[in-house]
């Protein structure tokens, strides 16, 4: 008997972490991912507070496992492969510990129907903040792809679908406990969810932004071992005349010059040049150096020659720096293969005449708190500037242009999306694509975007879900 039970778990946990895998890409069958927790949900009553960790914590490794498969083979470039198994182990192992103790905490609490959800929202929150930050593979992630659903990070941000998903599959994994008005309540607000969130999307309006996008397919790899900036420049010169003229904004992806442009007046003259002929504003990705600190920025050429630039304020850790308290622990060989960039602690808009556009380089467009940042330092348009180059044709370029989509989303402002190799895509304020390249693609592209909406999120953020969790946690408290 204990032995089918045993099979039993481990077929569970295996349905949970395929669902799981499925509803993100490659596949996008993004409804699974409301029925991806209900396999450990029904585990939840056969199992002790230690067996839950211990399903939790392998739920998470292995849709962590598979989700950063690509890890090993991208640090090869760098170092012996055995090394990039080891660095992917020891993210995939942090990451999963996040869902043992999710389960464990449900498990105490299994009576309850809203505390999982709750749980969820602080779990990701936390792992959203702090020196290890790390916002891949959220449970509303998915939802990019059902339009209704996603209108509601308008208000409730990537918080307020992971919420949805969670209480979904919840209630799904607790049917036969409920009581037909439970049922017939939860069926109605399902509905009423659905039908509001596809009020909340707008026909498309009068275009207020005319932008174009250089994809220069330039090998990511390339630009680190064979730095030949002139060539970078010239490639990415030569697509840009290729627009039309006179538009509202020009962009280029991150460091498509691995320079500190700041520093190479020569360089900086050309692309004045270019702004001048094309009569367009240039955005573009480069180092900057300043005093010690060295930065990954993006710098913006105005027609008027005058330049403002961007610097990168959210590092990926243990690639473009090494988070505390690690600087006193790892390895000298460790630290050589790790980035030393400073960061900005500010996040702010960089202004073209009457607008203002927000940057999120790369690994910064994971961010709610980011992206807000902008918004609220009134932000007209939002641009994300990448090297998706390094993940060579991987899921992780379509689940970096999710991520995105949820930016957008969240504060009701276009976006585009200029990558080096792909995905290049144009957005309007409700997570609709205007117009995309394909991955490895070199071209330009022309997107014509809206005016930005109105967003609750950007006004309040993440302030209602967690007052109502505190609500919820009082009353819990009080409750006899």
């Amino acid at each position: 008997m204990d032995q089918i039970k045993k099979y039993r778990s481990l077929i569970l946990l295996f349905i949970g972490i395929i669902l799981y895998v499925l509803s993100y890409p490659p596949f996008n069958l993004s409804f699974l991912i409301f029925f991806s927790l209900v396999p450990l949900f029904l585990l939840i009553p056969e199992i002790n507070t230690k067996e839950a960790f211990i399903f939790g914590f392998l739920y998470g490794f292995g849709f962590n496992g598979i989700n950063f498969y690509w890890i090993p083979s991208l640090i090869s470039h760098f170092t012996p492969l055995i090394v990039g198994i080891l660095v992917n182990l020891l993210l995939i192992s942090y990451l999963s510990l996040y869902y043992g103790i999710f389960l464990w905490a449900v498990k105490k609490k299994e009576d309850s129907i809203l505390f999982p959800a709750f749980l969820m929202v602080l779990i990701q929150w936390i792992r959203a903040h702090g020196p290890l930050a790390f916002n891949w593979g959220s449970f509303g992630e998915p939802l990019v792809h059902i339009p209704s659903l996603l209108q509601w990070a308008s208000i409730f941000g990537e918080l307020g679908l992971t919420f949805l998903v969670v209480i979904v599959n919840v209630l799904i994994a607790r049917h036969r406990s409920l009581n037909n008005t439970k049922k017939v309540l939860g069926i109605i607000s399902l509905l009423l969810i659905f039908l509001i969130g596809n009020f909340m999307i707008e026909k498309e309006e009068d275009i207020y932004w005319r932008v174009g996008a250089v994809q220069g397919n330039y090998d990511s790899f390339s630009k680190v071992f064979d730095l030949n900036i002139a060539e970078q420049l010239e490639v990415h010169r030569d697509l840009t005349l290729k627009l039309p003229k006179n538009l509202d904004l020009i962009v280029w992806a991150e460091s498509v010059l691995f320079y500190p442009l700041n520093q190479a007046p020569n360089y900086i003259k050309e692309i004045r040049v270019l702004t001048e002929e094309m009569n367009s504003p240039i955005l573009l990705g480069a180092l900057e150096t300043r005093g010690t600190n060295t930065y990954n920025s993006a710098y913006l050429f105005k027609k008027n020659g005058e330049y403002e630039i961007h610097r990168k304020s959210q590092l990926v850790p243990f690639v473009e720096e090494i988070p505390f308290p690690f600087n006193y622990i790892l390895p000298e060989y460790f630290k050589r293969l790790i980035g030393n960039y400073g960061k900005d602690s500010k996040y702010y808009s960089l202004s073209l005449e009457d607008r203002k556009i927000g940057v999120l380089i790369c690994f910064e467009s994971l961010f709610s708190d980011l992206g807000r940042a902008l918004s609220q330092d009134k932000s007209d348009l939002l641009v994300v500037i990448t090297n998706d180059g390094w993940f060579q044709g991987t899921p992780a370029v379509y689940q970096h242009k999710n991520q995105s989509l949820i930016r957008a989303v969240e504060n009701r402002l276009p976006l585009v999306q200029v990558a080096n190799t792909g995905i290049t895509f144009f957005a309007d304020p409700y997570g609709r694509i205007i117009n995309e390249s394909k991955e490895g693609e070199k071209d330009v592209y022309v997107g014509f975007l809206p005016k930005k909406g109105s967003s609750i999120y950007s006004v309040v953020g993440d302030l209602p879900i967690f007052l109502a969790f505190i609500i919820f946690l009082l009353f819990k408290i009080r409750r006899p």
